[in-house]
Formats: C-alpha cells, structure tokens, sequence
C-alpha cells in the first residue's frame, strides 16, 4: 500500500489480523491490526512516520503498546488517542504518563477475542503481550534479553505463564515467520537450563 512516497508492507495473517512489517531504516517495528466488530486493535504503533499516517487513517482505534521502547511506541505522538483507547504497561505508563494501565491481564471481547496480558522477560519492564482468539500470541521482544543477557528468574516467570495460557502461534516484532507455542517454550527452556548458580543473569557466552 502507497502512503505518500513509502510503500507499506502489509501482510494479512487471517481475516482479523494483519500486520504492517518491520523497517531497519527507521527502526521500527511490526504493527499489528486486529479487527473487531466495532473497533480497529493496534498492537504497537512503531516509528516509522508514514506508518502513523496509515494508523491514523484508520477508525475507531484503540492501541496497545507492548513496552516503551522507541521503535514501537514513538508514534503515539502522532495519532491522538484518547486516554481509554490505550493500553499500557506500568514502566510505559510511567514514561507517557497517559492512558490505562494493564498490571496482570485484562480481556476485550468485540467478536473477537483479545487478552492483554504482563508478560515477565528480560528485555523491557512492563511488558504486554496479546493472545487473540487463543490461537495467535503476539509477543513483542518479550523472546529477548537484554545487554546482560538473560533475568534467570523473569525467564523461568515468562515461561511458566506461555505455558499457562492456550495458544498456537506465536509472532514476535521483528520477523514476519509464525512459530509454535511448543518451539517457543522449548527454546526459552533451553536458555533457561544454561543457568549458573549464584548468577542472577545467563549470559550470551553461556548460549554460544
């Protein structure tokens, strides 16, 4: 799709879910879009501008953001949202200052089905994550670690909640490929068992 001189790189997922795909120049990361009955669900907003010119064309919104980081968030600036049409984590809250806090779970049924829910990780405090129709996780960097590796004891958090909650597919925020629940917890499983004891974090040398 052509929004001014860019063209967005839109791939549909399913009748209801779509996603508008990552750039490496801006950075800026997957845009989901969930469509309901009666509202358009977006899952991060990223950076891109032209990407907040699409968003913006679109009716009824009502926005979730995965964390504060600026390749999903920095948009948000851009379209207006009223303080109920957004959904946030607290750090991202304490950051923006605006809108509703999810701290654990929180459902929205508008013939589908969406579940905003904290996940625990090692990549960014306050964290979202949406289970659409239990089928589809959208999971944000929520796979990553962070400059010191990974938490050992937020890793075994989020890997007892993805093992908590029913769903098949999972896509993070910066790769279009569609993984299964059981490679997703397999892998985490595996990081999770190069743990050292007395050491808070799994290093990177520790998964080479």
């Amino acid at each position: 799709m052509n929004i001014g001189d860019t063209v967005l790189d839109i791939i549909k997922v399913t009748e209801y879910l779509s996603l508008i795909k990552y750039s490496d120049n801006p950075l800026s990361a997957n845009v989901f879009i969930i469509k309901g009955k009666e509202a358009n669900y977006i899952f991060d907003v990223g950076s891109n501008s032209e990407v907040a010119k699409y968003i913006y064309s679109l009716s009824n919104k009502k926005i979730i953001i995965s964390h504060f980081h600026p390749d999903h968030f920095n948009n948000i600036s851009f379209l207006s949202i009223d303080k109920e049409n957004l959904y946030l984590g607290d750090f991202t809250y304490k950051k923006y200052g605006y809108g509703n806090v999810v701290n654990d779970y929180f459902e929205i049924n508008d013939d589908i089905n969406i579940k905003i829910i904290h996940i625990p990780n090692s990549h960014a405090k306050g964290s979202l994550c949406v289970i659409i129709n239990d089928l589809y996780l959208l999971i944000g960097d929520s796979l990553c670690g962070n400059i010191n590796g990974f938490n050992v004891s937020l890793l075994k958090e989020e890997i007892d909640l993805l093992k908590r909650y029913d769903f098949k597919y999972v896509i993070d925020s910066h790769s279009i490929e569609i993984k299964l629940k059981n490679d997703i917890i397999l892998m985490l499983d595996e990081i999770y068992k190069r743990r050292e004891k007395n050491k808070p974090y799994i290093s990177y040398d520790n998964l080479e």
